[in-house]
């Protein structure tokens, strides 16, 4: 029998009663940190029936509330109807954070409790120092959930398998011969890996524990001299073993990883990353060790491409544009078929995917909003809300590949019919983001925070703006969203040379429409001169822009010739892998404005 809400909810408090706990926190992760986490994982989710990928949820014996950013806001609201929890909107002037949400709700020296295993070490230390400023007992030591949560899906056991030479492109000596040299610059000894997408990265193997991101349940410990892989070793087939073995990688039992950090000596200097390790697993290093905090060794490396791993995800970037032509003329035949849905769409969109070259999966599950749905972020159709599409209005249309050779994260923004004089302005201030921030050139050493201007000086010149960053690191057949790096005003870290990243603006007029326009760029030198060297970007996403809906006396001349020249690209990359029907269609949509 499948339980409500609130019969999970008392079934919580009946546990925190036992527990002499006053609040439980619930965070939506892994004890990995991940953002795309296992089933085995959603707690928040079973407790709370919102599916956002970022939320945390509090419990107290009378009250609950979850926070959620921006993207969600619909859609939570959506999703706790009906069940008592209270929407704490983040970022909001009204909205109170955790710690004085729960001063209001209890009293001084109540105990707040969350599972250590979910938390990163930095997250923990501020949320603790919060509390107890506001007179609360915390504990980080309880796991509740686990006690209720009786149908709970099981850990993942799928395989681990190699990323071959062929498209890994980079060994893994010298992967790990480069994080040896940033032990060495520290003087340390060790380096502890707990990030998936690193341990991925550093042994080239990949896996399927999780949706969308092709990695595995694993730790790992990099030290001066040797290697060791903490992983559940069912999970490894012969050739895994073997090429572990030829990298002299060895391995052992994923719980093992306690009792190696609980024999580290006084000697040892351990680097690790302090968002990305949980705070168990810090609790089990002997207080007399030495710790370096840093953001991930292999994170910092793996930001910034190699060429031949550029060269691999242009090569993935023509497949995905194949596909996308395909979808995009597929939907103009049909769309006035009166059967396409936001979810036929995105099942088209993974078919014509699955066919191309080197297709693993898709590296996230597919946005697909149609006319206010647009609105909605991160909106994601079911069967009971999915719309029937109209050939009127917009159509947007966020999703992206796993290919053995790269990343994709790609959105289009299609406008179905006779675009009003409004939506031609919202869409070209959207789209002159998009191609300022394309054609931006700057010093090294320039901020994500300082770039993200260049994205929103359109939008914020007619009094408008988009509540998300405007870019994210990419994965190099790994996760959609990595760091360090972001074109978002909260981030100030430089944007360097081979770092691949998102360019994705938008604008959202709720119960109207959405528009978000996204392609890929990495970032190449540009020049050196006297007054310092220079950066530009390359955009690598191959897919035509509906330009239906572009108000052309807006744009500039240097506009104007920026997506001419893209379109041009488009075309020339493209059309030797298409249909006939395909290239006379790319043909036509790609003529010079």
């Amino acid at each position: 029998m499948t339980l409500t809400i609130q019969e999970r909810l008392s079934l919580l408090r009946k546990q925190m009663k036992k527990a002499d706990v006053d609040a439980y926190i619930v965070h939506h992760s892994d004890p990995h940190l991940s953002e795309y986490i296992p089933d085995y994982w959603k707690e928040r989710e079973w407790l709370s029936g919102f599916t956002g990928s970022a939320g945390t949820l509090v419990v107290t014996l009378k009250n609950a509330a979850l926070w959620t950013d921006s993207r969600y806001f619909i859609q939570a609201e959506m999703q706790l109807s009906g069940t008592g929890i209270e929407l704490c909107k983040i970022g909001m002037p009204e909205t109170p954070d955790i710690q004085s949400w729960l001063a209001l709700n209890l009293k001084q020296y109540s105990t707040v409790a969350c599972n250590g295993l979910l938390i990163s070490l930095s997250n923990q230390r501020v949320l603790n120092e919060n509390l107890k400023a506001k007179k609360f007992k915390v504990r980080f030591d309880i796991d509740l959930v686990s006690k209720i949560w009786d149908d709970r899906p099981t850990i993942p056991q799928q395989k681990v398998f190699v990323h071959t030479a062929e498209f890994a492109k980079v060994s893994v000596q010298e992967k790990l011969g480069r994080i040896r040299k940033e032990l060495l610059v520290r003087n340390a000894t060790a380096y502890l890996m707990c990030a998936l997408d690193e341990i991925c990265w550093t042994f080239n193997i990949r896996g399927a524990d999780i949706s969308y991101n092709p990695v595995f349940l694993a730790y790992a410990i990099v030290d001066d001299d040797k290697a060791t892989l903490y992983v559940d070793e069912n999970k490894l087939t012969d050739e895994v073993i073997q090429f572990l073995a030829n990298e002299q990688v060895s391995v052992k039992p994923y719980s093992k990883i306690f009792d190696k950090l609980a024999k580290l000596k006084k000697k040892d200097v351990l680097v690790l990353d302090p968002a990305k390790v949980n705070f168990s697993i810090y609790s089990a290093i002997p207080g007399n060790t030495k710790v370096i905090e840093t953001t991930g060794l292999a994170t910092q490396i793996k930001a910034r491409k190699q060429p031949v791993e550029v060269e691999g995800i242009n090569d993935a970037m023509v497949q995905d544009g194949i596909a996308m032509v395909e979808f995009l003329y597929w939907l103009e035949q049909n769309v006035k078929s009166g059967k396409v849905t936001e979810i036929t769409v995105a099942e088209k969109l993974l078919e014509f995917r699955s066919k191309r070259r080197n297709f693993i999966s898709e590296s996230f599950g597919s946005i697909v909003g149609y006319a206010d749905h647009g609105a909605i972020v991160h909106y994601s159709a079911t069967p009971q809300t999915s719309y029937t599409i109209k050939p009127e209005g917009f159509l947007l249309v966020d999703s992206g590949g796993q290919y053995l050779n790269g990343t994709t994260d790609i959105t289009r923004t299609i406008h179905l019919g006779n675009p009003t004089p409004q939506e031609k302005r919202d869409f070209t201030l959207v789209l002159q983001g998009m191609v300022g921030l394309s054609m931006a050139k700057f010093p090294k050493g320039t901020r994500g925070s300082q770039l993200d201007t260049y994205a929103r000086m359109a939008l914020w010149s007619q009094g408008l703006n988009y509540g998300h960053g405007t870019g994210h690191g990419v994965g190099y057949f790994l996760n959609v969203h990595e760091g360090p790096q972001q074109i978002r005003p909260e981030n100030h870290l430089p944007i360097e040379p081979g770092m691949v990243m998102s360019n994705e603006p938008g604008l959202y007029r709720p119960n109207a429409y959405g528009i978000r326009i996204e392609n890929l760029i990495v970032c190449v030198e540009d020049e050196t001169n006297d007054f310092g060297s220079f950066l530009r970007f390359d955009t690598l996403t191959l897919c035509p822009i509906d330009t239906k809906a572009i108000d052309l006396d807006m744009l500039t001349v240097q506009e104007r010739e920026w997506l001419n020249h893209y379109h041009q690209l488009v075309y020339f990359k493209l059309s030797p892998h298409l249909a006939a029907e395909h290239e006379k269609w790319l043909k036509e949509i790609t003529k010079p404005l």
